[in-house]
């Protein structure tokens, strides 16, 4: 029997011989056969007794595992493929459903599991997915697969602040290795929303998506023991679904007669190199409404952070003495006022201003009320409000309920480093959360960072609150307490639909995709800079703020990022990097108006304020991870940003194909980071669909060309 489903991009074909199966998904694209093995399902449930399990995932945590059997393979239409089943020694069904439009470059797939049984039932792995063989033993590699490479999104390499992969690309013998390596070196061990399997012409981008649970894609390797000591062949899984570290949480329990649907799984084929796969994985997201909205315009923030200090701090921020810990009310009005001269749009007032740390009361002792401290910023400045909100709290007169208990009772710090308390985001703690922020939205505030989100310590990865006085479940999954928070998001956009608001991730381990819960109702705007904010110059130059760069390529949700200029030089080479990819863009850090670096930033303030339509609603385009064009949404005209990054002079040759970036110019006029113009570049094209031209870059410098028609 051969069951199939076929358009001008895929063939999936499901071969069924005595009950052996192989899954065919071939590109018609490409011609490339991606999987061409029985279809690998694998899952393992556990009636023990207790509130958490150890989620595995290795050759050794499937030595268990049950398989599909019974299996029922139906057509339904043109363009939908069943298969249904039950887990082999279980009471567990699965309904699998693969749908491929007429015309669609997407093979799309679902999957539900159901629990049959008169019990609750545990899981505590599931692994589904396509499968092929990467390597044989007695033959070595199978179908070209050494020349693949895997890659992750939405970042390669680089993983939010600290965290380091080590490789922004894994090869086949990274893969390949692992018959006497701890699950925890697997390469790559670790799930993301999607990944790019393919060589230097393209290749394979599979993704999972659910915008209300904490789903990922998993690309992983198994093996078939043969005889004699670590003798394996190899294979590769992708797509499917996954348990990942407990998640999604939702499945890991199931009542009699319950059901969890997973998110979509998604595969397309991309051409070209790994930009290109992460520019479709965009459009999907995009498709889905994860975008900026229509009236997008996000105001230049002056951060007084990097002048006036954090009150956690006693030391930092190139400020003397301590004085900052306890700043003053004409100290905010003295950054109110180089804001306004430097050329931004709102005053952010980060940690200090409220009564204590994660109380979102405004403290009115110190800096009087809110509303007229909020009418002077705006009358008599002409700023925007923004204001820093934590979710952890110092813990001066805090309800009871907000803290986050362990199982003897203990409240639990969040961070010792600044001696925060861990919170229990339940119901109360949303209402009245809710109620103190509002209390603020009301006095005229533009903007909110809801900061400080993590359910427990730092150091704890499967820690929630064991109180059973909470009304929530016991320990709180890591599902409610990111649900409670975007519940706050929620009720202050509801009521101020107008107040921008960055949601930093919700507090779980590991991160959730970075759409989670966006473009939902009343959602928020932004997603944070992956706190490039401390060292933005080092993070620059060692290639860490690369990440920024990758997430453009793979993210229309904008990036919101305040960077210390005390830390930039003389050319503005930190300012542009980081205004062409945080497209809500926050500065501060000087105070001298005679200062040669304060002046340089006020002209780049002018020339930022004339491109900055572009910068901040175009789309955006990676030529290199140096080069970057961000092209207008109906003028078909644009930007373009090179940096220098090195010690000496460089003169960089630059490709570009104007009908390929949507693009209708005849010149290019060339200035500094400091507003300077030097030339103007006639473009004409040296072939039908590129032009060619040539810069020279001073060391450690940006270039901003701006295309004219």
């Amino acid at each position: 029997m051969e069951y199939k489903l076929e358009n001008p991009y895929w063939i999936l074909r499901i071969i069924e011989d005595e009950n052996n199966y192989k899954y065919e998904l071939k590109s018609k694209i490409t011609n490339e056969i991606y999987a061409d093995e029985d279809y690998h399902y694998r899952l393992l449930t556990s009636r023990k007794k207790g509130s958490r399990y150890a989620y595995l995932f290795s050759a050794n945590a499937e030595h268990n595992a049950k398989t599909l059997v019974s299996r029922k393979i139906w057509n339904e239409g043109n363009d939908t493929l069943i298969i249904e089943g039950y887990f082999e020694g279980t009471d567990i069904n699965l309904s699998q459903k693969f749908i491929l439009k007429k015309e669609s470059k997407w093979l799309d797939e679902y999957n539900t599991i159901i629990n049959n049984s008169k019990k609750k039932d545990r899981l505590s792995l599931i692994n589904l997915g396509f499968k092929k063989a990467l390597y044989k033993q007695f033959s070595g590699w199978n179908d070209h697969l050494d020349e693949y490479t895997l890659m992750s999104i939405p970042t390669r390499r680089f993983y939010r602040y600290g965290d380091d992969r080590m490789k922004e690309f894994f090869t086949a013998n990274d893969l390949v290795f692992g018959a006497w390596v701890d699950v925890s070196v697997e390469m790559p061990g670790f799930c993301d929303e999607g990944w790019l399997w393919g060589n230097s012409n393209g290749g394979l981008l599979t993704c999972n998506y659910n915008l209300t649970q904490m789903e990922y894609s998993r690309f992983f390797r198994t093996a078939n023991k043969l005889p004699g000591r670590g003798v394996e062949d190899v294979y590769i899984i992708f797509g499917g679904v996954n348990l990942y570290k407990g998640n999604p949480e939702s499945v890991t329990s199931l009542a009699p007669n319950e059901s969890y649907s997973f998110g979509v799984s998604r595969y397309a084929v991309y051409e070209g190199d790994y930009k290109h796969g992460y520019y479709l994985y965009r459009s999907h997201l995009e498709e889905r409404g994860h975008k900026f909205k229509g009236d997008y315009n996000p105001p230049v923030h002056w951060n007084e952070l990097y002048n006036l200090g954090w009150i956690s701090e006693n030391t930092g921020f190139f400020v003397e003495g301590i004085d900052f810990e306890v700043y003053t009310l004409e100290q905010l009005y003295e950054e109110a006022n180089l804001a306004k001269d430097i050329g931004a749009e709102c005053l952010y007032v980060d940690p200090g201003w409220n009564t204590a740390l994660g109380s979102a009361i405004w403290n009115e002792e110190r800096f009087g009320p809110l509303k007229e401290f909020s009418e002077t910023i705006h009358n008599k400045y002409g700023l925007k409000l923004a204001l820093h909100l934590m979710m952890n709290f110092e813990g001066k007169d805090a309800p009871e309920e907000w803290y986050l208990k362990s199982k003897k009772g203990v409240k639990v710090v969040a961070d010792p480093y600044i001696n925060l308390y861990s919170l229990c985001a339940n119901e109360f703690w949303v209402k009245e959360k809710t109620r103190r922020i509002l209390e603020l939205a009301k006095e005229g505030i533009d903007f909110f960072m809801f900061d400080f989100t993590d359910q427990a310590n730092f150091m704890v990865d499967d820690l929630g609150c064991f109180s059973k006085d909470h009304g929530h479940e016991v320990p709180m999954r890591r599902q409610t307490h990111a649900e409670n928070i975007f519940k706050v998001i929620q009720n202050v956009k509801r009521e101020y639909p107008n107040i921008l608001i960055e949601a930093h991730d919700r507090g779980v381990k590991p991160r959730h995709p970075l759409y989670f819960q966006h473009n939902l109702p009343h959602s928020f705007d932004e997603n944070w800079g992956f706190e490039c904010m401390w060292n933005p110059m080092q993070d620059l130059l060692s290639g860490r703020a690369i990440q920024l760069f990758e997430y453009n390529l793979a993210y229309s949700i904008p990036l919101y990022l305040h960077i210390n200029e005390n830390s930039d030089n003389e050319n503005l080479l930190q300012f542009w990097w980081y205004a062409s990819l945080a497209r809500h863009l926050g500065i501060g850090g000087l105070s001298d108006k005679n200062s040669t670096k304060y002046k340089a930033l006020r002209e780049a303030m002018t020339l930022y304020m004339k491109i900055k339509t572009y910068l901040t609603r175009g789309t955006f385009y990676g030529i290199n991870q140096n080069i970057h064009l961000h092209v207008g949404e109906d003028d078909k005209l644009g930007v373009l940003t090179v940096y220098n990054l090195s010690s000496r002079t460089q003169k960089i040759e630059i490709l570009l194909d104007p009908i390929r970036y949507n693009l209708n110019v005849k010149s290019l006029d060339i200035y500094d980071g400091l507003n300077q113009k030097h030339k103007t570049i006639n473009l004409t094209q040296i072939s039908e669909s590129r032009f060619k031209f040539e810069l020279e870059i001073p060391p450690l410098s940006p270039i901003i060309g701006i295309f004219r028609n």
